[in-house]
């Protein structure tokens, strides 16, 4: 059996909280007793995309690094990550356009070329938040989806409506191995739904509400004593928190146009919540922009208290 197959679900949120560190070629990588391999490529793309490549004798590991967000972003980062990456894929999602940023692309490429370098390897892939984006796309464009073992991905907005007939074929080749983890409480999580229309197998994680970049960090995920996960089966509160986020999705072109025009990090951060708390009053329905206003509130609240300190 691989090592990645022998994960216990906690170990491997922290085998994707390792797409964080600044790891560096040559580290060695274990979780608990497993050792994953060693660092072999650092990919730092033009565009901002981030992801490790771990390498073992027979199996190959790939982190996709996540977005830093508010807390830790700099000038840099809000560009790559926010302006140029995120946000644009709001709008898209939100004016129903494909509109596919360059950093998604770079993660297909980088996935199709690591297959094509270490053939006969079994391919993991982790991804969280901006990562998981990455990976959907990058899955969905994976020229040789038979050297895919399993990919994880958490906290991502679901993408299957920017995806193309034949990259949702594609990702449907490899539904039974791709895992999804869905907290209904993450403001990032939008798109969600019990249907097909996602990249992998729907995992409803059994949360509850708290502080949103908490939330968005896994701070909403419980384990068993074994290591598993706790996952609800879904229930009417996912149903009405699916049917919400399509209502957005579907009538919210006045926010994407805001979005297309969005300048500097702080006009985006002021913007913002300006604009999602108009909404949120025009829409009282819509639990998805109550999600995006509390999370622009939690960092302006942050900031402020800080400011006090």
């Amino acid at each position: 059996m691989s090592v990645n197959a022998q994960l216990t679900d906690r170990e491997r949120v922290e085998l994707t909280k390792k797409a964080y560190d600044e790891l560096q070629l040559g580290d060695t990588i274990k979780i608990d007793q497993h050792y994953l391999g060693t660092v072999c490529r650092n990919v730092y793309a033009k565009d901002g995309m981030r992801a490790f490549v771990i390498s073992s004798p027979n199996e190959i590991t790939i982190l996709f690094k996540g977005s830093y967000g508010f807390k830790k972003g700099t000038p840099q980062t809000w560009r790559d990550e926010w302006i140029k990456t995120n946000l644009p894929i709001l709008k898209a999602l939100l004016a129903r356009k494909r509109t596919i940023p360059s950093q998604l692309k770079s993660a297909a490429h980088l996935l199709n070329q690591t297959i094509n370098q270490f053939k006969g390897s079994r391919i993991y892939i982790y991804g969280h938040s901006l990562g998981s984006i990455n990976a959907q796309f990058a899955l969905a464009n994976c020229r040789h989806p038979e050297a895919i073992a399993a990919a994880y991905l958490y906290e991502g907005t679901n993408i299957w409506l920017l995806l193309t007939p034949a990259e949702r074929r594609q990702v449907a080749k490899m539904r039974e191995k791709i895992f999804n983890y869905v907290d209904i409480y993450d403001p990032v999580t939008l798109g969600i739904t019990e249907t097909h229309h996602m990249v992998g197998k729907l995992c409803y994680v059994d949360s509850e509400p708290m502080q949103p970049i908490k939330q968005h960090m896994w701070g909403g995920y419980n384990f068993n004593a074994d290591g598993s996960l706790k996952l609800r089966k879904v229930d009417q509160a996912f149903l009405a928190e699916s049917r919400s986020e399509r209502k957005l999705l579907a009538r919210s072109g006045d926010l994407a146009d805001f979005l297309e025009k969005m300048g500097s990090a702080e006009e985006v951060k002021k913007l913002a919540t300006d604009k999602i708390e108009q909404l949120v009053q025009r829409y009282p329905d819509h639990k998805s922009l109550a999600k995006l206003a509390a999370l622009f509130e939690g960092e302006r609240n942050d900031k402020l208290s800080h400011r006090k300190k």
